[in-house]
């Protein structure tokens, strides 16, 4: 998204310019980098409350005095009738209550929550408004489920990043790095631990980053350990040193105790695991091309890993929503190493410091995106979510009403669901 045709090699030269490193920190001549900023990109016409949040949560305490009404899930449908309802919490309550967290999609207005036995079989089903804050769950009281129904799956989220921060970028498509996470509980009788199903569908951009999931309000010492499932990180076999995130374990501690996943130093890596004949790792685009291109990009699985938190206490377990979980990316700009995270927490510096003033980070745009659907489909390269004019209107996109969000956070909280043109989106 930019006002002009200049090229993103213009724009990394000019600001440039405008910085100077030093062996101790990095300087910027804040009064410049924002007239630069305000010329190259418009930020003017971005709500200047934007949150950038297409989701919100709400906590519900659901009481079952009926021994018979073992476990509760809360879904985002009904599952005799919907084709993709999706367990966004679920806990034992086995004759007491379950206090639940969980997070929907901002134009959500109900949740339903189904009773299940000992054996795991629906007892029943019913649905409250969002914001309920208690409920008492009576098998007499619920609609039966019968044996037709769809299975839900686990709630799951996709997360979008430009990798350009704190440069503008010449086409917001948002896919330098796409992951889509899910969350479930593993163990319901203590719930103790929480799996994390992690997979990184793409890399769209030549750039090197590591990547790691920030557990927000979750300290290091709330947790006593993180397994990967299936044995080996995604980066498995990294040969160099590594720059972005010095450890290789699964869980490490931030710069001020917070819990931190690792997840890869270099997404190249992890797709391609190629080197060149001097030794350096070969970074193609994965997966956002129509076609592959030689030397520039190529198709590749996308990469798939479970991490089981164990967690010391089991309320941080229940409360632990996808809405807290921040993955960000690392990469290297002007001698500094700068952390890309989800809009809520673009301030947060969790395992590099740069923050040596606010010019860099005080504007109203993002340069990550949580989308509340498991299967949004991200542009191609080089295409914005939707492209507009001087006057913020928009032009052209796969998307409609991204731009209309953009200029109104309290409108067009739906505009990931109208995909108008799909020859302009990523085709798996």
């Amino acid at each position: 998204m930019k006002k002009n045709h200049i090229t993103l090699l213009l724009l990394a030269t000019a600001v440039t310019l405008l910085t100077a490193t030093s062996c101790k920190k990095e300087y910027f001549d804040e009064e410049k980098y924002n007239d630069f900023v305000d010329d190259m990109f418009q930020v003017d016409g971005i709500d200047k409350n934007h949150d950038w949040c297409l989701t919100k949560d709400d906590t519900i305490t659901i009481k079952t005095p009926e021994s018979r009404i073992y476990s509760v899930e809360v879904l985002t449908a009904d599952l005799r009738t919907a084709s993709n309802p999706e367990i966004i919490a679920e806990g034992v309550c086995y004759g007491d209550q379950a206090e639940l967290a969980y997070t929907v999609p901002v134009v959500a207005t109900n949740i339903y929550i189904a009773a299940l036995d000992q054996d795991g079989k629906y007892l029943g089903i019913t649905s409250v408004p969002f914001g309920t804050k208690e409920i008492e769950l009576a098998i007499d009281d619920l609609q039966p489920i019968g044996s037709k129904y769809t299975i839900p799956t686990y709630q799951t989220f996709t997360y979008l990043y430009v990798c350009t921060f704190p440069l503008p970028s010449e086409a917001f498509d948002y896919n330098d790095m796409a992951l889509r996470i899910s969350k479930k509980n593993t163990r319901l009788e203590n719930s103790l631990t929480v799996d994390l199903h992690v997979t990184l569908k793409a890399a769209g951009t030549k750039e090197p980053y590591a990547g790691a999931i920030q557990l927000a309000d979750i300290k290091y010492s709330d947790i006593d350990k993180v397994e990967i499932v299936e044995g080996k990180p995604m980066d498995d076999g990294y040969p160099l040193m590594r720059q972005y995130i010095t450890s290789d374990a699964p869980l490490i501690c931030g710069r001020n105790g917070e819990a931190v996943i690792n997840l890869f130093e270099s997404a190249h890596w992890a797709f391609g695991k190629q080197r060149d004949e001097v030794g350096n790792i070969i970074r193609l685009i994965y997966n956002t091309t129509p076609s592959v291109q030689e030397n520039y990009s190529s198709k590749a699985d996308p990469i798939n890993r479970t991490y089981r938190i164990y967690f010391k206490d089991r309320n941080k377990a229940r409360m632990l929503t996808l809405n807290r979980v921040d993955p960000f990316l690392i990469h290297e700009y002007n001698g500094g190493k700068w952390e890309i995270h989800t809009y809520a927490h673009k301030f947060d510096e969790v395992l590099n410091s740069v923050f040596t003033n606010k010019a860099a980070y005080d504007n109203h745009m993002s340069w990550a995106l949580i989308i509340p659907k498991a299967d949004f489909k991200y542009p191609i390269e080089g295409m914005s979510l939707s492209t507009f004019d001087n006057e913020l209107e928009e032009t052209f996109g796969p998307y409609e009403g991204f731009v209309g969000w953009m200029k109104d956070h309290t409108t067009h909280h739906n505009w990931y669901l109208n995909l108008k043109r799909p020859d302009l989106v990523y085709q798996e």
